[in-house]
């Protein structure tokens, strides 16, 4: 899984498959391979495809996160809201 995300981070940046394999210290085929895998994860045709991709995932996880962050300071609000009336009781 980290070489995964290597080369995922590597196409970010634009680095071709030889530059790839060279960092890795492997085959080019063996990047190529790997890339491909990671085509047909993210249902990508090409290298565009994947990080347009791979951005919306991570833009839906961030919209996730921020939802249970308000569902959670809503709770937070309503518990402080509940031990204020008590204490004025």
């Amino acid at each position: 899984m980290c070489e995964h995300r290597f080369i995922a981070k590597c196409i970010f940046q634009g680095l071709t498959i030889s530059q790839i394999a060279k960092r890795l210290n492997c085959s080019e085929s063996t990047v190529s391979n790997r890339l491909n895998g990671l085509f047909k994860k993210y249902k990508a045709k090409n290298r565009f495809e994947f990080i347009i991709s791979v951005f919306g995932q991570i833009i839906e996880n961030q919209k996730i996160i921020q939802h249970k962050i308000e569902l959670e300071n809503l709770k937070l609000r309503k518990s402080i809201e509940t031990l204020l009336k008590k204490t004025k009781a």
